[in-house]
Formats: C-alpha cells, sequence, structure tokens
C-alpha cells in the first residue's frame, strides 16, 4: 500500500511539475527583449535586455542641471525601477493577451494536481539501477521531499555587487534587476557625463559578472531523480518488493 501512494506522489509532482514548468516557460517567451526608463528629470536613462537586466545607462551631458552630485546615485536607481516598471507593463498586457492568467488560475484548481498518469510526453527514461529494499527507499524519500520544501521556504539570495575601477561607484544586482547603486559624491562632482557612464558600465559588468558567479555555486541536490529510478526498477520487478 506505501508503495502505491508514494508512486501516487510521484506521478501528481511530475504532472503538477511539468505543467508549472510549461506555465513558466510560456511567461518567459512573453517577456519584453528591451524596456527604458528615466529618472525624474529625464536626464538618467536605463535601458534593459531581455533577462531584466540593465545593458546601459545614459548619462545627458547637462546633468548637473538637475541632479546633485548626493543624488545621482538615487538618479540612477529610480531610471531603474522605471524601466522595470515599464517592462513589467508590457509584459503583464501581453500575457492577459495571450490567456496565460487564465491558464494559471487553472493551476490552483483541484484538478491541477490530482490522480492520473504522467502524459507520456512527460515521462522521463529511468536509467538503470540496483534498487535498495522498499523500505530503505521510501524512507528516503520522506526525506527528500523535507529537503525540498526547507529550499522553497529558504530565502533567496540577495543578488551581487560591483564597482568601477576607482571604487568609488558601486551597483548591485538581482537576478531581476537592479536593486541598488552608490556613488561618492565628491568624486562624481568631478566627473564629466561620459566619465559618468564609463564607470557605470565598469561597475555594471562588475555586477553582472558576480551575480553570474552566484546564480553557478553549486546547490543541494535532493536526490529526487535518484530516488524515482530506484522506485521505478522495484515496480518493474514485483520480486524485489518482496525482499
Amino acid at each position: 500500500m506505501i508503495v502505491d501512494d508514494l508512486m501516487a506522489q510521484f506521478a501528481q509532482m511530475q504532472k503538477y511539475t511539468a505543467a508549472l514548468h510549461g506555465l513558466m516557460t510560456a511567461a518567459q517567451e512573453h517577456a519584453p527583449r528591451h524596456a527604458e526608463g528615466t529618472d525624474g528629470s529625464g536626464l538618467v536613462r536605463v535601458e534593459l535586455g531581455p533577462d531584466g537586466l540593465p545593458v546601459s545607462i545614459r548619462v545627458a551631458a547637462e546633468w548637473t542641471r538637475r541632479i546633485t552630485a548626493e543624488g545621482f546615485a538615487g538618479a540612477v536607481v529610480e531610471a531603474a525601477q522605471a524601466a522595470m516598471s515599464e517592462r513589467m507593463r508590457e509584459w503583464t498586457q501581453a500575457l492577459a493577451q495571450d490567456g496565460w492568467r487564465d491558464r494559471a488560475d487553472r493551476m490552483r484548481g483541484p484538478s491541477a494536481a490530482t490522480g492520473g498518469q504522467v502524459p507520456a510526453a512527460f515521462r522521463k527514461p529511468a536509467p538503470q539501477v540496483d534498487p535498495r529494499p522498499i523500505g530503505d527507499v521510501a524512507e528516503d524519500m520522506f526525506k527528500a521531499f523535507d529537503r525540498v520544501g526547507s529550499a522553497a521556504s529558504a530565502p533567496a539570495a540577495t543578488g551581487a555587487s560591483g564597482s568601477d575601477e576607482s571604487g568609488k561607484l558601486t551597483i548591485t544586482l538581482s537576478p531581476t534587476g537592479m536593486t541598488g547603486c552608490t556613488a561618492d559624491p565628491r568624486w562624481v562632482a568631478e566627473q564629466s557625463a561620459a566619465r559618468l557612464m564609463n564607470a557605470l558600465d565598469g561597475a555594471l559588468r562588475s555586477a553582472k559578472a558576480a551575480l553570474a558567479g552566484a546564480a553557478a555555486a553549486p546547490t543541494q541536490d535532493s536526490g529526487l531523480d535518484g530516488l524515482l529510478a530506484e522506485a521505478m526498477a522495484l515496480l518493474n520487478d514485483p520480486r524485489k518488493l518482496a525482499d
């Protein structure tokens, strides 16, 4: 009985995960390829790429007329936030036109994760393994479920920062966009627009490299794939269930 219940849970999990993956893939396909925003003065402009991260930050030559040295970093963040808001507006509109929200609502319905065999298109070929006794496999499955739940509730990394060559200007990025910018006001006051843009570009490249490094860091494997392979091997050989 425990085997049937366990495999039913796995089938439900696989089906729901496949549907969720399809939903997220569809959402990503509708993501805007480009978005722009400016600060309140209109003199700092941030352009976002397909991933939502800045690809360029432009500063008008006359920036000192309306932006103080102390307020420069804040103007950069304001422009980035405006670009992200515009990107989200365009994205939301595209999803609404595609009917994506209706599909997402159906995912929350009672039929989304109930019963049924996993569709053939979503099945993965099970690797050849020599399974352990069913009791050991079941115990490890429950532990793996606990680890997955803990990982899902763990706080996400806040992001990564990068500075220009002078170390006077720093940009902070999260996986979804710019979250901060700091700059030494006295240093800013001595810079031309061209030099500020060069510094912003250097800090941006450094922050992106740090963010990519953080994303590439190894994460704990729940081990569900291997456990599922063992469970499938047991089901395919009833004699081993009796061991």
